[in-house]
């Protein structure tokens, strides 16, 4: 028995709905969600949570696997610190607020964290420059999500390659530009087997089918477009860039640098520095850049987002509505969008936005910019969305996509309607 890798919540940093509906260690960083890229055997997560994580990523949740030790990482990690491995029994790695990013504990130590309680005496370092999650806007670190997109695509291509999923070179035509890299347009007539290239830094699964005039740019970094992925005619991608399976982009899209889709999506438009959590459409034209999008969104035709302020200053904003304006250290920082937000057509969303969980924008005023949970938005005012008519829709949307809304989390729903509900009265 060697070394098993436990990925744990401790329900810091303020990530506002981000977390509402998932774990930090759920939440997507670049092609490959927290848990993954940390190489999780399993998760310790909020009894709470236990079942609907459980469902979602098919680890063991709150119990330890058979291990001589276990290397305990926090669920906010968005990369694995470099000295984590060389942790001895009994030391830990800490932030400067003291949190515990990563430790090395026996069993009955390590059993002890999952109801809170690290061991007395344990030997901790601090760690000057974690990549943890403390504000949502730390997923858009341009050098950081470029260096997850990077990394992530080097690991999917190994897995595709070794189950040898990997597409081939296919009646593509390569055009290098002066840094050696490939401009790569297929005409083929009809549509055929996708594209890639063995030893550029485009990854096409074998699955998936990319149309003609289709532009994928690796210049600047790995264009990835994962399993029964459609690209639309026409598209311009630029890497680094992450498409997941089963997302259709629509003709005439242009996705730009750093740019992570996650997978069931619709995308149109301009998409730039932008990550979508998964099943979320943006199947319009518009612009939608330095943004986070939740799961299960659907952003009404010719809905648009700021990114930048006319002054060209540092962008500041709330994370909640009842938390003070926060400097994001931006001067491009777009929205946050919660999982479940609708907008209505020609929605105008302003510099940094957060739009609660469950939000129903249908207003022709920009949305505040911090709209609460589950606020209904119009132009007669504000109030609270039923709970009854959102569980109905959130049913229909779901089933579009083949799924059902699991137990747990419609009890998750729940209970954040009734404090939405509560605070709202």
């Amino acid at each position: 028995m060697g070394v098993s890798r436990i990925v744990f919540e401790d329900g810091g940093g303020r990530l506002g709905p981000l977390t509402d509906l998932r774990c930090a260690c759920e939440v997507r960083s670049g092609g490959l969600l927290g848990w993954q890229r940390l190489g999780a055997d399993a998760l310790f997560v909020s009894a709470a949570r236990e079942q609907s994580v459980a469902a979602r990523t098919g680890l063991r949740v709150n119990g330890l696997p058979k291990a001589a030790r276990f290397l305990l990482l926090n669920g906010r990690l968005l990369a694995e610190p470099k000295d984590a491995r060389r942790l001895a029994v009994g030391e830990a790695l800490v932030d400067a607020d003291g949190a515990v990013l990563a430790a090395c504990l026996e069993e009955t130590d390590a059993a002890g964290v999952i109801l809170g309680r690290w061991p007395e005496g344990l030997r901790r370092a601090t760690l000057e420059h974690a990549e943890v999650m403390r504000r949502p806007w730390d997923l858009l670190s341009n050098e950081a999500l470029e260096r997850r997109i990077t990394a992530d695509a080097d690991a999917i291509a190994r897995r595709w390659k070794k189950a040898g999923e990997l597409a081939k070179p296919s009646q593509v035509a390569a055009w290098r530009n002066e840094k050696g890299k490939s401009w790569l347009m297929r005409w083929t007539g009809k549509r055929t087997r996708p594209i890639a290239f063995e030893g550029d830094a485009v990854m096409v699964h074998a699955s998936a089918q990319v149309d003609a005039f289709a532009v994928l740019d690796s210049s600047h970094g790995p264009v990835v477009i994962d399993r029964e992925t459609h690209i639309g005619a026409h598209a311009v991608l630029h890497g680094p860039l992450y498409v997941g399976p089963g997302t259709i982009v629509a003709p005439g899209a242009l996705l730009k640098a750093r740019t992570v889709i996650g997978p069931r999506c619709r995308a149109a438009g301009e998409i730039g520095a932008t990550i979508i959590q998964g099943e979320s459409n943006k199947a319009h034209d518009g612009h939608l850049g330095d943004a986070i999008i939740g799961r299960w969104v659907n952003l009404g035709a010719a809905t648009v987002n700021s990114n930048l302020l006319n002054t060209y200053g540092e962008v500041s904003m709330r994370v909640e509505p009842e938390t003070p304006m926060e400097r994001t250290g931006r001067q491009f920082m777009g929205c946050i969008v919660g999982d479940h937000v609708k907008t209505a057509i020609g929605t105008r969303i302003m510099t940094g936005t957060t739009l609660g969980t469950g939000s129903m924008i249908a207003c022709s005023t920009p949305p505040p910019a911090s709209t609460p949970r589950f606020s209904w938005l119009t132009d007669d005012g504000a109030k609270v969305h039923r709970l009854d008519r959102f569980l109905a829709t959130a049913e229909v949307v779901l089933k579009r996509r083949g799924e059902t809304l699991h137990p747990g989390e419609r009890a998750e729903i729940e209970a954040l309607h009734a404090k939405a509900a509560g605070g709202a009265a």
